[in-house]
């Protein structure tokens, strides 16, 4: 993206069961130098989660035309030394979203660092929602013509809280490039509508918003049988007293 640019690492180890994670496994980060004549840059160190999983930023100043990253676990009392690497080119996309007729339709292009137009490369242009992009357009993703532009029509009637949309375009997950991501912000969506009652006193807000009937009512009930109970009391104390 051009906020930033990461890698992802899972590391795994085989073991009685089969593959397992490996969490909380340090690794350390290199720009590596394919020349062989100066040693490889440290530029840092990560740690795996408990699924083995981490997500390294790389500094800008170590994003270059073509890099190749060398990631390295050493030392390690349970896991034996392991690296490896990966080399990436540097590329761009534009996107840009434009109206005509009140109708919306995301462009896009795809450029390499020289921004030359790269051709035949699968894009997916999506709405961000909270458990993955919602595709636009009617289509999975879409090939970059001869000047590395696709576009796709913007439907309506997408919802977001006040109107705001997140729209993406992406190139996944590329053996040359990576996964790149671009993202264009809008605010032309259906506003979200909150119809929650939760913080209202009904039957299923939390026991602070309890309604007021109830408790009202079973207060009243509680105090008129223990009045009937006491009274009963009452009465059958002066039987007994008369009695004696």
């Amino acid at each position: 993206m051009k906020e930033y640019s990461f890698l992802t690492i899972n590391a795994k180890s085989k073991g009685e069961n089969g593959f397992e994670p490996c969490g909380n496994l340090n690794f350390t980060v290199y720009k590596k130098d394919t020349t062989g004549v100066v040693a490889d840059i440290k530029i840092g160190e990560v740690k795996t989660n408990k699924d083995g999983k981490a997500k390294f930023v790389i500094p800008a100043k170590f994003v270059g035309l073509s890099t190749t990253y060398k990631v390295k676990s050493e030392n390690d009392k349970k896991y034996e030394d392991a690296d490896e690497s990966i080399t990436i080119k540097d590329i761009n996309i534009e996107a840009t979203i434009e109206k005509a007729d009140n109708d919306y339709t995301i462009k896009a292009k795809l450029l390499s660092s020289t921004n030359t137009p790269v051709a035949e490369e699968a894009l997916n242009i999506g709405l961000k929602r909270l458990f993955g992009n919602l595709s636009v357009g009617g289509a999975a993703n879409y090939t970059t013509d001869a000047d590395g532009a696709v576009e796709a029509k913007v439907e309506k009637g997408y919802t977001g809280l006040n109107g705001k949309l997140n729209f993406q375009v992406v190139l996944p997950e590329s053996e040359k490039y990576g996964t790149v991501i671009a993202n264009i912000n809008t605010a032309f969506g259906v506003p979200i509508v909150d119809k929650s009652t939760f913080n209202e006193r009904t039957m299923w807000s939390p026991p602070t918003k309890i309604p007021f009937f109830l408790l009202i009512i079973p207060n009243i009930l509680l105090i008129g049988i223990w009045s009937i109970l006491t009274i009963l009391l009452f009465n059958l104390y002066k039987i007994y007293k008369s009695k004696n």
